[in-house]
């Protein structure tokens, strides 16, 4: 169905990675044929076609054929937001489809389409290259193809046709085939002030789809968080020199005195008592500070472990004398490390959400009704639909949660239902998480390590002789000591702590699994659980029967048992039930939901608090009234 003008694709690519479309060579097609043979639902375009666009508009911008306009004054030199929807659909889309023949952008690229499984909604009000970032940013792993309406629907043909009856516009069946919708706030506006962004956030929530914000991808991330690195690297090695200057005795004691437990009692009390602040509170110079203190102390703890962990590897492999319990004490010190510098991309994190939270809250009244069209009539229509259908307060409050947490999603809106307002229940810190979960595989690895290596010491040191073990055990004031000889003495395995130990690390193993498979509505529940069930509610517990009774087998079996027959399977249970499931259980599942989901921390710190150099999130250009028309206005609506 049409002329070729050329055999070849009109996407290239090299071995570099993307590179622009050949628009002198294209393919000519009869555009009309083409959208009245596929379907709306497969007007659709891939990431791969996202990437592609960026550098083209790139090009045109360094080769003038983008230029500012009267209503949108860019600046040619920003590559962070770059030229308005407006602009790129006059200066570029139109003209490159109208010379294929006339059909969208999605169609001159896949004549046969593509299955629409996510929906992005803009106002297209934001410039194309933050458009671009934030929906390749936040695409969900599972979708494949998106619609989007300015590469979607023909620009060249009547767009006021398209769209005059809303409930059978292509929006409508596009967002309906789709699994996700995912909401692209900008820098001007809320697009819920514009009718047909609200209209298709009513289509969604009658339909059960799961929203999504989209988000920046934070400038100068690695750089950021390699500050903190390089801290952590010299710290520990100024540690590694001050403990070679200590003898590590045959048990791995520096001077005969220092143990694997007075450094990681300390230190790692220190760290982490550092690291809890900074994750909870607003991101500020203070809390930058702190995740600093934290990345140092840390620091130590690894040098100081490492080191005699490195030196009793030396000399005994990586098991006797309680050299395997040294490793395990290393990897605890990794793993501080990691959460410390992870603090610095939860801070970024947090301002960016809280931004993106108040783009889309500029603007927005809090009721669909009052959202602005160009066209009056539009308008009416989507209004008079939504009042017919007697859902208006149920969308509201649908964007309303996605305002307050993120995502909206039916799990989520169940969970709210029950249990009201979950604040951020969409984000969560990764740095929490990395710890609490390091720290539910550290235990029992520890465990599993003590067990096997006092079990060996007792043998090689002759404590299990029987004329040893029936000298103290006849003596009545030595019971306990009695007791954890007779149970260091026999083999690990026949003991109940291995097995309690494995089935800890099996947990901790089927929740890491379980939280990256889960969607993203339900991994910040599951956050919260590990982070206030594992990671905090079993510190109460087993520090005190680990600190104070070290040497006691009875309190291991204590703490590892409760972990393991307490702690793992709630927070198991929990994670996977997600917040709308955890909600219904009968009395308690509202409580349960506010005690996990409840925010703890002061609010990330606004936008205009200057956290991020200007360099880095640029301010939105003043255009006043003249600024780039809305998405609505330029479609027709």
């Amino acid at each position: 169905t049409g002329q070729h003008t050329s055999a070849g694709p009109p996407l290239c690519a090299s071995a570099e990675g993307f590179t622009a479309m050949n628009i002198e060579d294209l393919t000519v097609r009869d555009g009309q044929q083409l959208h009245e043979h596929v379907p709306p639902h497969r007007w659709s375009v891939t990431r791969a076609d996202l990437k592609q666009l960026r550098i083209l508009v790139q090009e045109f911008v360094t080769d003038s054929r983008i230029v500012p306009t009267a209503r949108d004054s860019f600046d040619t030199a920003d590559g962070l937001i770059g030229p308005c929807i407006h602009t790129i659909n006059q200066q570029l889309i139109k003209p490159i489809t109208a010379k294929a023949g006339g059909m969208s952008w999605a169609l001159m690229l896949h004549p046969d389409g593509l299955q629409c499984d996510l929906f992005v909604t803009h106002c297209w009000k934001e410039g194309v290259y933050e458009f671009i970032d934030k929906v390749l940013n936040s695409w969900p792993r599972r979708a494949r193809h998106a619609y989007c309406c300015m590469l979607s629907n023909p620009q060249n043909s009547d767009i006021g046709k398209l769209i005059s009856s809303p409930s059978n516009s292509p929006f409508a069946q596009a967002l309906r085939a789709s699994t996700y919708m995912l909401v692209v706030p900008n820098q001007r506006c809320s697009i819920y002030s514009r009718v047909w962004c609200a209209y298709e956030a009513y289509l969604a929530y009658s339909d059960s789809k799961l929203i999504f914000t989209a988000s920046a991808p934070v400038q100068h991330l690695k750089r950021k968080v390699s500050h903190v690195v390089m801290i952590i690297l010299g710290v520990c090695l100024v540690a590694v020199a001050i403990a070679a200057q200590f003898e590590i005795d045959d048990l791995g004691r520096l001077a005969g005195v220092v143990d694997s437990y007075m450094i990681s009692g300390s230190s790692v009390a220190v760290a982490c008592s550092i690291q809890v602040p900074a994750a909870i509170f607003r991101p500020s110079s203070a809390t930058r500070v702190i995740a600093y203190a934290s990345a140092v102390f840390s620091a130590v703890y690894l040098g100081f472990a490492g080191r005699i962990a490195a030196t009793m590897c030396a000399r005994n492999g990586l098991f006797g004398n309680y050299t395997s319990r040294s490793v395990i004490d290393a990897f605890g010190g990794v793993c501080l490390c990691i959460g410390a510098a992870t603090l610095e991309v939860d801070r970024l994190w947090c301002i960016r959400a809280q931004q993106e939270a108040s783009q889309l809250l500029t603007g927005y009244t809090g009721r669909l009704r009052d959202a602005k069209s160009s066209k009056d009539e539009d308008k009416e229509t989507i209004l008079r639909e939504l009042v017919t259908s007697g859902k208006e307060n149920e969308v509201d409050s649908a964007i309303q949660v996605l305002l307050d947490s993120g995502v909206s999603t039916p799990s989520l809106r169940t969970a709210v239902a029950h249990a009201g307002k979950l604040k951020a229940a969409g984000y969560w810190s990764l740095s929490m998480v990395l710890v609490s979960w390091f720290g539910w595989a550290w235990a029992p690895l520890y465990g599993i390590a003590d067990m096997a290596e006092r079990h060996w010491h007792f043998v090689e040191m002759g404590y299990c002789r029987s004329a040893n073990l029936a000298f103290v055990c006849i003596d009545p004031g030595q019971t306990s000591m009695c007791a954890s000889l007779t149970n260091y003495c026999r083999s690990p395995l026949e003991g109940p702590a291995v097995p309690l130990c494995l089935l800890n690390l099996l947990g901790g193993l089927a929740w890491l699994f379980s939280f990256i498979a889960l969607g993203r509505d339900k991994r910040g529940f599951a956050a919260a659980a590990l982070i206030r069930i594992v990671g905090i509610g079993s510190l109460p517990v087993l520090c005190p029967l680990l600190l104070l009774f070290p040497l006691e087998f009875s309190s291991k079996i204590v703490g590892i048992g409760v972990l393991a027959f307490a702690f793992t399977p709630v927070t198991l249970i929990l994670s996977i039930m997600g917040p709308g499931w955890a909600s219904r259980v009968p009395l308690i599942g509202p409580l349960i939901v506010k005690l996990l989901m409840l925010r703890i921390s002061f609010e990330c710190q606004r936008p205009d608090e200057a956290v991020l150099p200007t360099a880095e999130v640029p301010p939105a250009r003043a255009v006043g009234d003249q600024g780039c028309k809305s998405r609505d206005e330029e479609q027709g609506g």
